[in-house]
């Protein structure tokens, strides 16, 4: 094929393939402008998750006649001149092509005007057709429409999530944009409804509150500031707060949201030793750097940069952050997992916990109360009585082996869902009871046939040893009861939905935009999952139901929402069926017995009994291993014996 040059629609629209990723791509080079263009108020309308409709609304400078028609240009701008400007980028924008992509796969419109002109100018642009300029009334600064994103690109439209997912997406642009900028106000409306209103305001920590949530913004700790080539600050979350998702990390270099592997080591080195693995810090960092010591022409979005120093930089972020840790009390508060301690935004619902706690302490309780499985019963070496728990005395495991209780069978029991005397309880469909006779002196060995009737030792609290007809074998308690749970709520759930306790009063959570955004498309599920979930009001969704396994396991109910989101936030998993494995092996690890719990013997065989019961028992459902196996062979080898 012979060499030819591109016509400059197709030069736009590879352009618009490498910086146009979805509508949110759109928000974020439009929000930019207007920020480039000196607005204090920037609103941003979109219909259909971005897809029918974009459109924002500055204050800004606005521009004249001439600037107005080389707006859709590529490669016009305003923020460069000359080969040096390269070298020491300023503002947000500056490659000049940004409008000129998205118009060649859009319907485009601007409308601007300046402070001293009387009226203003239309441009209007579709494809490869863009309009001369035309006189219209206008105020001051720039409104750009955008409709029907790639409508001449329809390999590209059909790749586009759902309406809530990209509207999540467009929420976390806009929250990228507001965090760097509390002094400008931002809205943000969808399909006519708004969304988000961040008010101006000259404080990182209530504009983190009016975003995310006031707990988030109040759990902060104040990042340490150095001075000098690099200035550092922000806001650092203590270990309590840490999530189950790097999303809280927010990283901001001279106003730019960028993601740095270099920043991401230091932020990890700093809270080495102060969190599990699989848990990440929240950071709002600020960093400031003379542009000339900073490339941010690396990555088209500009999201990648390249420093000059690097080590220097990485060393600041770090001696910064270990200084801010060292610095602070990091002992987390005792929190109840229903707590009724008042809040000032809750001051109805505090009373009617009130009323309804003074009821039942002058309320005996109703006759006969109902019995529970063995396994939910909170132990005294547990650190947790009966008495708090609100209920009796729990009937022993030997005798529901005895009488051939239904679920002697699975060692899900240890933590099976029941029916409370004092909420009301969606039951599961009632099972048979067997009557089948279990001696009471061969009920344990009956359990497992391959365990001898020899006490199983517990180490640390933690690790099962038992002996076997060939050796013996070690098993991490938490890792196969997490198995077990986990292949319980999915055979259930092929039947109906998970058992479920429904709140007398809901409990209400603060949420985003974005995670609202992402609740109401998930309704469905969390549904199966026995989680039932409202609008409460703005930026605020109520929890009326809560799984069963859960509540009686003690499981926060806040955090385990606050995980919840995140995992529903996850880019990985928007698979609805990968989505729904996440939450249940989530779920399955907050009900298991955890490491360093002390089980009975009857618990250990009973939690034994799963291995050849359960599907997939060699393992979690994380992919850690749940036994270790060691022959009498083995052994003879390591002692040194023929």
């Amino acid at each position: 094929m012979p060499i030819a040059k591109l016509s400059m629609h197709l030069v736009n629209k590879i352009a618009a393939g490498e910086v146009i990723e979805r509508p949110a791509s759109v928000v974020k080079e439009l929000v930019e402008n207007a920020l480039d263009a000196g607005a204090s108020r920037v609103d941003v309308s979109v219909e259909d998750g971005g897809k029918q409709l974009i459109q924002v609304t500055d204050d800004g400078s606005g521009m004249g006649k001439d600037d107005a028609a080389l707006a859709f240009e590529p490669h016009a701008t305003s923020k460069i001149a000359a080969e040096d400007d390269l070298f020491a980028i300023g503002t947000m924008g500056f490659r000049g092509e940004a409008l000129a992509s998205v118009a060649s796969i859009s319907h485009a419109r601007i409308r601007t005007r300046r402070p001293d002109d009387e009226g203003g100018w239309e441009v209007a642009a579709s494809g490869e057709t863009v309009e001369p300029p035309v006189p219209c009334a206008a105020a001051v600064g720039t409104t750009v429409t955008i409709r029907d994103l790639f409508f001449n690109t329809p390999a590209r439209r059909k790749f586009l999530r759902t309406t809530n997912t990209e509207f999540g997406h467009v929420s976390e642009q806009i929250a990228r944009l507001a965090l760097p900028h509390p002094r400008v106000a931002f809205t943000l409306r969808h399909n006519n409804r708004e969304t988000l209103n961040l008010p101006a305001c000259d404080n990182t920590r209530r504009r983190i509150a009016d975003l995310f949530t006031p707990d988030l913004a109040e759990s902060l700790l104040p990042i340490v500031q150095r001075t000098g080539p690099v200035r550092v600050a922000g806001l650092l979350g203590p270990p309590s707060a840490a999530r189950s998702s790097a999303k809280w990390q927010y990283i901001f270099l001279n106003g730019r949201y960028i993601r740095d592997r270099l920043l991401g080591h230091a932020l990890r080195e700093a809270f080495r030793g102060l969190l599990a693995p699989n848990r990440y810090p929240a950071v709002f960092l600020f960093l400031e750097i003379d542009p000339a010591d900073v490339d941010v022409n690396v990555h088209p979005t500009k999201i990648e940069v390249r420093f000059r120093d690097s080590n220097r930089v990485y060393g600041e972020v770090l001696a910064s952050l270990r200084e801010t840790l060292q610095k602070s009390d990091l002992r987390p508060d005792v929190e109840g997992e229903f707590d009724t301690a008042a809040r000032p935004e809750e001051p109805r619902q505090e009373s009617l916990r009130q009323a309804l706690a003074d009821f039942f302490k002058s309320t005996p309780p109703p006759q006969p109360r109902l019995s529970f499985p063995e396994g939910i019963r909170r132990r005294e070496n547990c650190g947790l009585r009966n008495a708090d728990c609100g209920l009796e005395e729990l009937p022993s495991l030997r005798d529901k082996l005895r009488h051939g209780d239904s679920e002697r069978r699975y060692p899900g029991t240890l933590l099976s869902e029941s029916q409370s005397s004092r909420s009301e309880i969606v039951s599961p469909a009632p099972q048979e009871e067997s009557s089948e006779y279990i001696p009471t002196e061969t009920a344990t060995e009956d359990i497992h046939p391959d365990f001898p009737a020899i006490p199983l030792m517990q180490v640390h609290d933690s690790y099962i040893v038992a002996q076997t007809a060939d050796g013996l074998m070690i098993v991490d308690q938490h890792a196969l009861h997490e198995r077990i749970l986990y292949n319980e709520f999915h055979r259930r759930l092929t039947s109906g939905r998970l058992t479920a306790q429904r709140m007398l009063i809901p409990r209400t959570v603060q949420v985003s935009p974005a995670e609202a955004a992402l609740l109401e498309e998930s309704t469905e599920l969390l549904a199966k999952l026995g989680i039932e979930v409202a609008p409460f009001g703005p930026n605020t969704w109520a929890v009326q139901q809560y799984p069963t396994v859960l509540a009686e396991r003690g499981v926060k109910m806040d955090a385990f929402f606050r995980e919840l989101l995140d995992a529903l936030n996850d880019d990985e998993t928007t698979d609805p069926e990968r989505l729904l494995e996440a939450v249940l092996a989530m779920m399955a690890c907050k009900a298991a017995v955890k490491a360093g719990q002390p089980l009975r013997q009857e618990e250990m065989r009973q939690l034994l009994a799963g291995l050849d019961e359960v599907d997939k028992s060699s393992a979690c459902p994380h992919g850690r291993p749940t036994t270790l196996r060691m022959t009498l062979k083995d052994l003879h080898k390591q002692f040194q014996r023929t």
